[in-house]
């Protein structure tokens, strides 16, 4: 069922500023200067879909970063969360998912529950069980990461759209498609009031409500989101773009094809 998402890619980025946040001797400055710009190419790596090669490289980076900055530096958290993600997209789910909850669990510990780093790795434990096809368990951790962003950061702030958009994939992937459609419809509003109809997050969460109409058997409304999708991606990326082209396989897919099932 597409409205289901695939796996995780999400990533956290450290940059080169580790490279100021570690006070200690002039090696151990270069050393994590070093660290930094190869947790950057791990990253690229990863989001290019080069597991084989992201996976052994942030393993090596994490262990660089608990020698020099140590277990709890935030930086070491991000590399640690980034490498659970990779064991993800290379199919390591139990490593994966024992990984990810370290993660969030050490953040909790340090930075505390509401903390906006937390959070983030909350959202990804919610996205990497929705991945997974644990609907019951992403349903929990989505709405409980929605709300307390919601309180935190506002109910139109970027992240809370986010575990919003995550609420209502995993509502669907639950079949619960009534309960999908309303909590993306509201987040779409959101969206558009708060960043505008071009804004990505916005044609994102556009897109996933014209997916959970047309699973719910209303083409005609689905059919109409789709394309209005389609023309704000084409304006703000290109009718080339690989995403635009993929809106435009999933509504003929979705409204033209046999009925989903």
């Amino acid at each position: 069922m597409p409205v289901a998402g695939p796996a995780a890619a999400w990533c956290e980025s450290t940059g080169v500023r580790m490279a100021h946040k570690h006070p200690g001797a002039p090696d151990d400055v270069r050393a994590v200067a070093s660290l930094a710009l190869r947790h950057a190419a791990a990253v690229e790596h990863h989001l290019a879909g080069r597991s084989e090669i992201a996976v052994p490289l942030l393993e090596q980076i994490l262990l660089g970063c608990r020698t020099v900055l140590g277990d709890r530096h935030p930086d070491t958290m991000v590399v640690a969360g980034n490498l659970a993600v990779a064991y993800l997209s290379a199919g390591r789910t139990d490593a994966g998912f024992a990984a990810l909850e370290d993660v969030y669990a050490e953040r909790e510990r340090v930075f505390g529950d509401d903390d906006p780093r937390t959070l983030t790795a909350l959202d990804c434990l919610a996205a990497a069980h929705r991945a997974a096809g644990h609907a019951g368990e992403a349903m929990r951790l989505s709405e409980t990461v929605a709300l307390i962003r919601e309180r935190v950061l506002g109910p139109t702030h970027v992240d809370t759209l986010a575990s919003q958009l995550g609420v209502g994939l995993a509502y669907a992937q639950a079949r619960a498609l009534s309960q999908a459609v309303a909590v993306l419809a509201t987040t779409l509003e959101n969206a558009c009031a708060t960043y505008g109809s071009l804004h990505p997050h916005t044609i994102e969460i556009r897109a996933a409500l014209a997916c959970c109409r047309a699973v719910a058997g209303d083409r005609t409304a689905a059919i109409e989101e789709y394309d209005r999708a389609i023309a704000f991606a084409t304006d703000l990326l290109g009718a080339d773009h690989p995403e635009t082209e993929a809106l435009r396989s999933e509504r003929h897919e979705l409204c033209l094809g046999p009925a989903p099932e």
